[in-house]
C-alpha cells in the first residue's frame, strides 16, 4: 500500500489541477447556455434586444437596444381593442409573412391590453375573457417562435383622461408583474402622467429604476413615452423642458428610447406631412442617441393614409435617423408591395448599422434634402428627399456627403437594387414625396 502513495498523491494533485484550470471554461459555458425556464433561447437578431429571462448582472447580459429595436405595435393598426386571439393571430402572420425574419419581433401590447384595475394587493386584475390563457402563457408562446413580448403602462396613476392602466404608486410592483409575466420591453406613456401635472424626468427616474431591479432580474427594455409637446395638454403645459422636445436632455440615461415629438396620426389613419415633421424634430439632436439609446420618432405606419411612394420615404428616412422600427399597421391586411418594402434588408441594415450614429441633413434647397449616415466599414448611407408636391431634380457632391478622396465612388440605390459608378456627383430626379436612398462606397 505504501508504494501506491506517491502515485495516488500524483493522480489526486493533477485532477484538483485540471478541476481548477475547467473552473472558468464552465462557467463561460453555463452563461453562454439556456437554462431551464428561459422562454426562448433564439438569436437577438436585427431587433438588438437581449435573450428574455437574461439577468442584467449575469455574465452572459447583453446591452439591451444595441441597435435600433424592431416590432409591431397595436396602436394604429388595431386600437384599443384586442384580445389574445388578435395577438396570437398577428404573431402567425409576422412569422408567416416574412417579417419576423427580417427582425419585427417584438409584439407588443399598447392601451386596451387591461382597464387598470387592481385587486386588494394592488395587483393589476387580467380579464380572463380578454386573456383566456393569461398573460405569461401570452410571452412564453411567443418566445416559443422566436418573438419577444412588449407591454404599456402610463407613469400616472392611469391612461389618457383617467382611463385604462396607470403605474403611479405600484412601480415597483408593476415592474415585478411586468417581468413575471416575461415580458421584455415597457412603453411607459406620459398621457394620463402628463394630464395629472406630474414632471417625466423625477417619474421615469423611478420606473427606469424599478425596472433594474426588478424581482426576476429580467432585462426588460424601456420606451420614454413622453409625446406632449409645449402647450398640448391645456394650453400652457407642458413646459417646454417637460415636453417632448426636451426628453433628449435625460432620457439617454435611463432609456433604451424616448419620443421626439408627438403621435404622427390616430388609430387608422396617419399623414405625410406628420411623418415628415416627426423627422424634424428627431432630428434636432442626433447626438443624443447613441449604441443602446434611441430617439424616436413614432412608428411606421403604411397602409394607414400615406401612399405607397410616402410610407417608403418614411421607412428609408427612419432608417437614416436610426429610429425605432416599430410597425404601427396590422399586417394581416397590408398589401403584399406593403411587406416586401418592410422587409428590404438592405434598408433594414442601414438602420441596424453597428456603429449606431444618427444620420443628419447635410444640404437643403427649397424642398429637396440630402441626408447621410456614416456607416460601419467606411461606407456612407445617402437619402436624397424630396418634400414638396412636384418633380425635383437632387444634386450633392461626394465632398458635401462625406465620402473620402477617391477616383470614383460606387452607387447602391436600396429601391431599385442596382448600382453605378460616379466621379463624384450623386444626383437624381425624384417624384413628390419620395426619396432615394443609395449606399455609397469609395472605390
Amino acid at each position: 500500500m505504501t508504494s501506491r502513495r506517491p502515485v495516488l498523491l500524483l493522480l489526486a494533485s493533477i485532477l484538483v489541477c485540471l478541476a481548477l484550470a475547467m473552473t472558468p471554461v464552465m462557467k463561460e459555458i453555463a452563461s453562454a447556455s439556456p437554462q431551464r425556464g428561459d422562454p426562448a433561447a433564439a438569436d437577438p437578431g436585427t431587433g438588438g434586444v437581449g435573450l428574455p429571462g437574461r439577468a442584467s448582472g449575469s455574465p452572459g447580459a447583453s446591452m439591451l437596444a444595441a441597435v435600433p429595436y424592431m416590432g409591431w405595435n397595436t396602436y394604429y393598426g388595431v386600437g384599443g381593442i384586442f384580445d389574445e386571439r388578435t395577438i396570437t393571430s398577428v404573431a402567425h402572420v409576422l412569422i408567416e409573412r416574412g417579417l419576423a425574419q427580417v427582425g419585427y419581433r417584438i409584439v407588443w401590447l399598447d392601451f386596451g391590453w387591461a382597464s387598470g384595475k387592481r385587486d386588494s394587493r394592488g395587483e393589476l386584475i387580467v380579464d380572463r375573457q380578454q386573456w383566456p390563457h393569461g398573460l405569461k402563457w401570452l410571452t412564453a408562446w411567443l418566445h416559443r417562435r422566436g418573438l419577444l413580448a412588449g407591454i404599456y403602462t402610463d407613469a400616472g396613476a392611469s391612461g389618457c383622461y383617467g382611463r385604462g392602466v396607470g403605474s403611479l404608486g405600484h412601480y415597483q410592483q408593476d415592474a415585478n408583474t411586468f417581468a413575471e409575466w416575461g415580458f421584455d420591453a415597457v412603453k411607459v406613456d406620459f398621457c394620463g402622467a402628463g394630464q395629472a401635472g406630474l414632471a417625466p424626468m423625477p417619474a421615469y427616474r423611478r420606473f427606469a429604476e424599478a425596472l433594474a431591479r426588478n424581482a426576476g432580474h429580467r432585462q426588460m427594455l424601456l420606451n420614454a413615452c413622453n409625446f406632449w409637446v409645449p402647450g398640448q395638454i391645456d394650453g400652457s403645459r407642458p413646459s417646454f423642458a417637460d415636453s417632448a422636445y426636451a426628453n433628449y436632455r435625460w432620457a439617454p440615461r435611463i432609456a433604451q428610447s424616448w419620443r421626439t415629438d408627438t403621435d404622427i396620426g390616430f388609430t387608422g389613419r396617419i399623414q405625410f406631412k406628420n411623418a415628415l415633421r416627426n423627422l424634424d424634430r428627431d432630428a434636432a439632436h442626433p447626438k443624443a442617441a447613441h449604441r443602446g439609446h434611441w430617439n424616436d420618432p413614432d412608428y411606421l405606419g403604411p397602409g394607414l393614409g400615406m401612399t405607397a411612394s410616402e410610407a417608403q420615404a418614411q421607412f428609408s428616412m427612419w432608417a437614416i435617423v436610426a429610429a425605432p422600427l416599430i410597425l404601427g399597421s396590422d399586417p394581416r391586411v397590408l398589401s403584399s408591395e406593403a411587406v416586401k418594402m418592410l422587409e428590404n434588408r438592405q434598408v433594414i441594415a442601414i438602420d441596424q448599422d453597428p456603429l449606431g450614429i444618427q444620420g443628419a441633413v447635410v444640404q437643403q434647397d427649397g424642398s429637396g434634402q440630402v441626408w447621410t449616415k456614416p456607416l460601419a466599414g467606411g461606407d456612407i448611407a445617402v437619402a436624397l428627399l424630396n418634400r414638396g408636391a412636384g418633380l425635383l431634380r437632387i444634386t450633392a457632391s461626394a465632398r458635401r456627403v462625406g465620402l473620402p478622396l477617391a477616383t470614383a465612388y460606387r452607387l447602391q440605390d436600396l429601391w431599385m437594387h442596382r448600382s453605378h459608378t460616379t466621379t463624384g456627383v450623386i444626383s437624381a430626379l425624384i417624384p413628390a414625396h419620395s426619396v432615394v436612398l443609395y449606399r455609397a462606397t469609395p472605390l
